[in-house]
């Protein structure tokens, strides 16, 4: 009997090896909780990877190691310090790690990479602008210091093999670092041989796989990961549609690729974008998923080289799908390897429903970047399971949880595994709180999915949940709870102003849950993250003519901050539809003509609407805990109650008071 997901279990063969599976981790950061401060693995850096072969995955790709020590000097203690740096100490560890990987089956390959060049303050092919500093020139690279860089390249590979890896990646031209940088006509202006025409732009990476080769052996296998197409207009400047295409387009990928194999490059991890367009690199919500999966296929029509595709690949369906019709080969997930390490495992046991789902804020990147490890909405222990994970309880304690939102939710779930006896009230006839109204959008489905799979656990762990039921402090006092946790949650905030409560005038809850018909011509007060994602599905989803008034200089600037890449292509998506933008101005009354705002002077001017929305923000609900002070009950307070945050925010501290009642 045929299974659902066959071909996503199907063994791969790539160069010399067989992988069990289509399934490949693809690289993340976090070097702060999987490196020591000599760059060898730690404890819980062997854990993290360890596990994700116990979780079914057939092929682990490690984070990105730059090669070179000597051409872009850093603090190797303080900064990144590769597997070369202490060779000796990173061999144990990384010998140790692969031993227990092969235990599972799983294949590991060691990534790594020439250098970021502009992205980070390195050294170019050739003179361009910094892409954090665009008014800053970077240094040209010289000959010496190119063929210094390859040869590090060469040497690291070389070591990876006396470690025991199965394989190398090359961080080739991917998210517009060095090796991209080679390869782009638009960032390289050499006329030497590492310059000029195609194929002398791809000398530096062609010099490196075939060192490898050489050095290693036919036999051992060499990936490359590589970015399609770039989706660049400029210098610190995307594309949305990739019709301004400045960088590299699919009919110069499909020409790499032709190249690559004929270098004896035996797998292709692709996907697309640069740091300039960077939320198809490290893509939000709002993009497809599977986005890049019909740009894989011209580069499988071209070679028979295997291709393995990132980019929004966490739905097991199509990927089955794309593979059985011939489209890619694989599929590499970073941030949902992130989120549930055991993926794989559950779609082989036909439990994708169980699977928790990554919802794809890119939250884990912001924190990457920013020099730390990567923090996931979804799952606060993310990368660090090995010491922070959820230790049994050594007294049982009954556990009340006031509040069924998100925190609440995460609370219950963790108090539960550590052994509690736990449950949840929630006011409303429904568990999930703001995750209602935000997986509501049609671009927020993987919030929506977060809910459902909260909700699932509250069944699966036993938790019992009584809904429309509003807990007073007395009511905690009667029940014998020996710990009460406050997960109050929060209320979307509506100014006093005239006409607040007019016919015109909707609450944003409303709007975003679709409990009012509204006109075509729609005011939105509040620019912040709420209020443009409801501005953009209502002018590109439903057609209407939308007006944002927002105070501040800036839309997207008020309130939490917002990840890059969603910042980066709301701002895009919006610019896309037609809404008119009136920043530097506030709401003074609703009117039955429409919204009447003032601006900076004070001057006063109307905006005709059919409807008003107010969607200026949230603000935490009152809180009960000076109530039970006093009471022999342990009291903590996590969520919005305790200040306005995010998914993530809530579901950090959740964990954290939950998992050492």
């Amino acid at each position: 009997m045929s299974y659902k997901y066959e071909h996503l279990m199907e063994p791969i063969k790539i160069g010399s090896i067989t992988v069990k599976n289509r399934y490949a981790v693809g690289p993340m950061g976090g070097r702060h909780f999987i490196y020591g401060t000599k760059g060898e693995y730690s404890e819980n850096g062997i854990d993290y990877f360890v596990d994700r072969a116990r979780g079914g995955f057939g092929l682990i790709v490690t984070g990105s190691n730059v090669a070179d020590l000597t051409v872009d000097p850093f603090d190797p203690i303080n900064g990144n310090p590769n597997p070369m740096y202490a060779k000796t100490i990173f061999s144990h560890g990384a010998r140790t790690m692969v031993e227990r990987i092969h235990t599972y089956g799983s294949k590991i390959f060691m990534q790594i990479s020439m250098g970021p060049g502009r992205m980070r303050d390195g050294k170019t092919p050739s003179s361009i602008p910094y892409y954090k500093q665009p008014d800053k020139m970077t240094t040209e690279l010289t000959k010496e210091e190119i063929e210094t860089k390859i040869d590090a390249m060469i040497r690291i590979a070389q070591f990876a093999q006396t470690c025991g890896y199965d394989g190398v990646e090359i961080h080739g031209m991917h998210w517009g670092y060095l090796l991209d940088q080679f390869a782009m006509a638009y960032t390289n202006k050499r006329t030497d041989e590492y310059g000029g025409d195609l194929d002398g732009r791809l000398t530096v990476i062609r010099k490196i796989i075939r060192g490898v080769k050489e050095a290693c052996g036919e036999n051992f296998p060499v990936s490359v990961r590589m970015c399609m197409k770039t989706f660049m207009a400029d210098y610190n400047e995307s594309s949305l549609t990739g019709e301004e295409e400045v960088g590299r387009t699919i009919e110069e990928a499909v020409e790499i690729a032709k190249r690559f194999e004929q270098y004896g490059v035996d797998l292709m991890n692709v996907n697309s974008g640069t740091y300039d367009s960077f939320y198809y690199c490290v893509s939000p919500y709002y993009m497809p998923y599977g986005y890049n999966i019909d740009l894989a296929k011209q580069l499988k029509d071209a070679v028979n080289i295997p291709i393995f595709v990132a980019g929004e690949m966490d739905d097991p369906d199509l990927c089955e799908k794309a593979i059985a019709e011939g489209k890619i080969d694989g599929v590499t997930i970073a941030r949902a390897s992130l989120v549930d390490g055991h993926y794989p495992k559950k779609v082989a046991e036909g439990k994708t429903e169980s699977i928790r789902p990554c919802i794809r804020c890119t939250n884990c990147i912001d924190s990457t970047l920013a020099g730390g490890v990567p923090m996931c909405s979804a799952n606060p222990a993310a990368m660090r399971e090995l010491n922070y994970g959820v230790p049994k309880a050594l007294i049982t304690k009954k556990v009340i949880i006031v509040g069924g939102g998100v925190a609440g939710m995460e609370a219950a779930r963790t108090a539960k595994i550590a052994g509690h006896d736990v449950e949840i009230y929630e006011k409303s006839n429904m568990m999930g709180g703001h995750l209602n109204e935000a997986g509501n959008h049609p671009f927020k489905d993987s919030v929506a999915k977060l809910n459902k799979w909260y909700q699932r656990e509250m069944d699966v762990l036993g938790i019992t949940v009584h809904l429309n039921t509003e807990m007073t402090a007395e009511d905690i006092k009667k029940s014998g709870a020996d710990v009460a946790i406050l997960a109050v949650g929060s209320d979307h905030f509506v100014p006093p102003i005239p006409g607040y409560d007019h016919a015109k005038s909707v609450e944003c809850y409303d709007a975003l849950m679709d409990k009012v018909e509204l006109g075509q011509k729609v005011v939105i007060v509040g620019g912040g993250l709420t209020g443009s994602e409801l501005a953009y599905e209502l002018a590109a989803f439903k057609k209407k003519d939308v007006t944002i008034v927002e105070a501040l200089d800036n839309i997207l600037s008020a309130g939490t901050p917002i990840q890059k890449s969603v910042k980066m292509m709301l701002t895009d998506l919006i610019d896309n539809v037609s809404i008119n933008i009136q920043t530097k101005h506030k709401i003074a009354a609703v009117t039955d003509d429409g919204a009447v705002v003032l601006d900076q002077s004070g001057k006063e001017h109307l905006i005709e609407a059919d409807n008003v929305i107010f969607a200026i923000g949230l603000r935490p609900k009152k809180s009960i805990a000076k109530d039970l002070l006093g009471t022999g009950i342990e009291v903590y307070e996590v969520g919005d109650g305790t200040g306005v945050g995010n998914i993530r925010t809530a579901t950090a501290e959740a964990y954290q008071v939950a998992r050492k009642l």
